[in-house]
């Protein structure tokens, strides 16, 4: 293997005399703005947990094919969380199961506990996803931000909004539920 001594040289040159833009950046005194920092947590949350809701589809619970979701913070500091969740298409078209208030619970229980908050097989309300665990939840995963004292914590909490619809292939089916983020069900 024959090297270029000609062409080594003059990148070694090139990276002797050349100055590394990251060397002049200066990220001292620069932050975001708390309400930007409180959304990303949320995006991330949404972005790691969002897969609960597919697991067990179709055994435990229903299936979904895709979970839409947005979040927003309005200048009153209300948090509005949007979620969509599809069902599965091809499972739905041809199976008689309609969405039920139940599975706008399912589907806020498993985002945020991993939870499905109803027993098994009477499909009845068990009292493992409440108020109570939703917050601490909450606040363990998503509002560990150092800035934020218990205070301003139960404040963002109560004035958190959530609204799931749930999608059926057949649109006239479809279910909407909403209401505080951390009621036990969901309206």
């Amino acid at each position: 293997m024959k090297i270029n001594y000609k062409s080594l040289a003059l990148f070694f040159l090139f990276l002797v005399f050349t100055k590394v833009k990251a060397d002049n950046l200066n990220l001292q005194g620069k932050f975001i703005p708390l309400k930007d920092f409180v959304i990303l947590k949320y995006e991330l949350f949404f972005k790691e947990n969002a897969k609960n809701v597919f697991q067990g589809g179709g055994v435990f619970g229903v299936a979904y094919q895709d979970i839409i979701y947005d979040i927003k913070i309005k200048n009153d500091d209300s948090i509005d969380i949007s979620i969509n969740a599809i069902m599965d298409k091809e499972r739905y078209r041809s199976k008689r199961y309609y969405p039920k208030l139940r599975d706008c619970n399912q589907v806020r229980n498993k985002i945020f506990m991993n939870k499905y908050g109803y027993s098994f097989l009477s499909q009845s309300f068990n009292n493992l996803v409440n108020e109570e665990s939703l917050t601490k939840e909450i606040k363990n995963k998503i509002l560990n931000i150092s800035s934020l004292d218990n205070e301003m914590k139960n404040y963002l909490l109560n004035k958190t909004k959530i609204k799931i619809k749930i999608l059926h292939p057949k649109q006239e089916k479809s279910l909407s539920c909403s209401g505080k983020l951390l009621a036990t069900e969901l309206e």
